[in-house]
């Protein structure tokens, strides 16, 4: 497993790191020993050959273009020029928290973490995949959302705007409910998937089924090369990559809040009046809720 972004050295762009990030765990063994190489002596990388680098990290250079490749790049050039950071570009770190930080240390780890993770994710975001999200919802006869553990956060705060704009949306959390649900779906139908790892099993073994009946599928995920994305039709990334203290990401939920968010808003612009009218009237018997 790549080691958190904040232990590898500043002269790294920190876009560069992200794209590491993304891919690094389904990466070859070989293609690893490179990615750590290029990690380990950017400046070595960034103006050498790539016979010489290829040399010193013991890899065939072919090994090298695989590797930007992966990363998105057109070719091994575009992956020298973009692994040092510019000098006028902010280093970003992920946010350590010490046992011995006060309450106000902890509070603005956890703030700036939070912050990180949604600009990174903004940078990350393919509209293209956003506008055929939205395409999908908008015609789907039915919607379901899935999701497991914390997850069912996202899932649900998806469930309450769908339900408000009068969408045709399912929920459960249980596994034999969902595919219930999935059993009277079909392929005018799309199944929205949030998972962080993007290897929940039953969220992963979900969208298998929904793929295997032709029903699209919809992935909030934070690994474009996890078993939830080679499955989906659609994937929206995130990309939080800080760890808190016990090892676990922290903050990673809210970048999926945000691209739900966005969903909604954009859905919000293209209601017909029928839907216009089923969420005034939400929005009315709500305020029975308020004091």
């Amino acid at each position: 497993m790549m080691k958190n972004l904040s232990e590898y050295s500043t002269k790294i762009s920190h876009s560069c790191l992200i794209k590491f990030q993304f891919i690094y765990d389904d990466l070859k063994s070989a293609e690893k020993k490179a990615a750590d190489f290029c990690l380990s002596m950017p400046e070595f990388v960034a103006s050498a050959t790539i016979g010489e680098v290829a040399g010193c990290a013991n890899c065939s250079e072919a090994t090298f273009v695989r590797l930007a490749k992966r990363l998105g790049y057109s070719g091994y050039p575009e992956l020298r020029e973009c692994l040092l950071r510019e000098d006028s570009e902010e280093i970003a770190h992920s946010v350590g928290i010490e046992k011995s930080d006060d309450i106000k240390a902890v509070t603005t780890a956890v703030f700036k973490t939070s912050i990180l993770a949604l600009n990174d994710s903004l940078e990350s975001i393919d509209f293209g995949r956003m506008e055929k999200a939205v395409e999908l919802i908008l015609k789907a006869n039915r919607i379901l959302f899935a999701g497991a553990g914390d997850a069912n956060v996202v899932a649900l705060s998806g469930v309450g705007k769908f339900t408000r704009m009068g969408l045709p949306v399912n929920y459960s959390t249980d596994f034999d409910t969902q595919l219930l649900y999935l059993s009277q779906m079909d392929q005018a139908d799309v199944l929205i998937c949030i998972s962080h790892s993007g290897k929940t099993k039953t969220t992963c073994d979900l969208a298998k089924a929904a793929a295997s009946r032709n029903i699209p599928v919809v992935s909030l995920t934070n690994f474009p090369q996890s078993p939830l994305s080679k499955v989906s039709d659609v994937v929206l990334l995130t990309a939080s990559f800080a760890h808190d203290m016990m090892g676990e990401t922290i903050s990673k939920r809210i970048p999926a809040l945000c691209l739900i968010d966005a969903i909604y808003v954009a859905i919000l612009f293209q209601l017909s009046e029928k839907q216009l009218h089923i969420l005034d009237s939400g929005n009315k018997i709500l305020r029975m809720n308020k004091l």
